[in-house]
């Protein structure tokens, strides 16, 4: 009973440990966005739409592809 309840616990700080970093990986993305003068205003708002709708593959896709291009 006491292992599970151990491994229970690991697991819980393990989750929230991917939940925050998640979080922080997604923030970055939008606070770039919305930083990032080189991109006209339309395009913001599309990434910010991609990053809403799909937040982690679209914030991988934006700060490894986006963030460097001039659209």
């Amino acid at each position: 009973m006491l292992l599970a309840q151990v491994e229970s616990n690991q697991i819980a700080i393990i989750v929230i440990i991917a939940a925050i970093l998640w979080l922080a990986l997604i923030l970055t993305a939008l606070y770039h966005i919305s930083r990032n003068n080189s991109i006209g205003f339309s395009v913001k708002v599309l990434w910010f739409i991609i990053i809403l709708l799909a937040p982690f593959l679209g914030s991988i896709i934006y700060l490894i592809w986006g963030k460097n291009k001039k659209f």
